[in-house]
C-alpha cells in the first residue's frame, strides 16, 4: 500500500505541476472543475449511504456551471470584471432553488425531501464553489497556487508525524480517532514556517516572511477544518475513504479536503494583502 501510495503521488503530482505552470490557464482551470466534480461525485455518494437521496443530475450540473463559468471568468475576463461576481451568485441561488424544488420531480418521498434538498445544495455550496478560489489564485499566478500547495502539504506532513511522535489527547475522537492536538499544533508550526520560508524565498517573494507566515497559519488551519468536516461525512455514511480512485490516497474529495477550505481562505488573504 506504501508503494502504490508513493507511485501515485509521483505520477498526479508532477501532472498537475506540469498543467500549473507549463499550460494556459484555462487548462489549469478545467483539472480543477474536472477533479471537483469527481469529488462532488464522491460526496453525494456519501450523502445517498447516510439515507439522503440526492438529486445527482442537479448537483453535478450545477457543480459543472460553476466550475466551468468562474474557469472562464478567472482564465479569460480576469478578476477586475465584476460582471463575474453577479453571475457567481445568480448562479448559486438558481441551483439552491433548483435543489429545492428537485424532490418534488423525482419521487422522493416527503420525509426525506429535507435531506435530499439540503445535501444537493450543500454538495455545489461547498465543493464546487470553493474550488474556484484556485481558479482565483492561478489568475494571480501560478506561485500563489503553488504557496497554496506547500502550505497544506507541509500542514500534512507535520501534522501526520509531530502527531506520530507526540500525540496523547485526541482532537476529535468521534469525528477522527487518530488526529490528536498535538499533531494539529505541528501542523500548524509547520505551515507557519512554510508560508514564511515561501513568503521570503521566490514562491511568492512579495509577501514576505511575516506575511508568508501569517497566510501559512490561517490557510492550514481552514485546511485542518476542512479535513475533519470530511471526515465527518465519511464516519456517519460508515467508510474510510471517499472513494478508491487513488491507490493509497483514498477517493477524489479525500485528496481536496483540506484545499477547499484552505484555498478560499489564501485568496481573500492575498487579495487583502495587495
Amino acid at each position: 500500500m506504501a508503494l502504490q501510495r508513493e507511485l501515485a503521488a509521483g505520477i498526479a503530482i508532477p501532472l498537475v505541476l506540469g498543467v500549473l505552470f507549463f499550460a494556459p490557464p484555462i487548462a489549469f482551470n478545467l483539472l480543477v472543475a474536472a477533479v471537483t466534480l469527481a469529488a462532488l461525485y464522491e460526496f453525494l455518494r456519501l450523502a445517498e449511504r447516510i439515507g439522503h437521496p440526492v438529486s445527482k443530475s442537479v448537483a453535478i450540473g450545477g457543480g459543472a456551471a460553476v466550475l466551468l463559468g468562474w474557469s472562464a471568468f478567472w482564465g479569460v475576463a480576469g478578476a477586475s470584471d465584476r460582471r463575474g461576481l453577479t453571475v457567481a451568485v445568480v448562479l448559486t441561488l438558481a441551483i439552491g432553488a433548483l435543489a429545492a424544488i428537485a424532490p418534488l420531480f423525482s419521487g422522493v418521498d416527503p420525509a426525506a425531501a429535507l435531506g435530499s434538498a439540503g445535501s444537493t445544495f450543500y454538495g455545489v455550496f461547498a465543493v464546487a464553489l470553493p474550488a474556484t478560489a484556485l481558479c482565483a489564485l492561478r489568475n494571480r499566478s501560478p506561485q500563489a497556487v503553488l504557496f497554496l500547495f506547500l502550505i497544506v502539504w507541509g500542514c500534512d506532513s507535520f501534522a501526520y508525524y509531530g502527531g506520530r511522535a507526540l500525540g496523547r489527547h485526541p482532537l476529535a475522537p468521534v469525528v477522527s480517532p487518530k488526529k490528536t492536538w498535538e499533531g494539529a499544533v505541528a501542523g500548524l508550526i509547520g505551515a507557519t514556517l512554510v508560508g514564511a520560508a515561501a513568503g521570503a524565498w521566490k514562491v511568492l517573494p512579495d509577501l514576505g516572511p511575516a506575511r508568508g507566515a501569517l497566510a501559512g497559519a490561517l490557510a492550514s488551519s481552514a485546511g485542518q477544518i476542512g479535513d475533519l468536516v470530511e471526515s465527518l461525512w465519511k464516519r456517519g455514511a460508515g467508510v474510510k475513504d471517499s472513494g478508491v480512485f487513488l491507490p493509497g490516497h483514498g477517493g477524489f474529495y479525500d485528496r481536496i479536503d483540506s484545499l477547499l477550505f484552505a484555498g478560499p481562505a489564501l485568496a481573500i488573504l492575498l487579495a487583502t494583502f495587495s
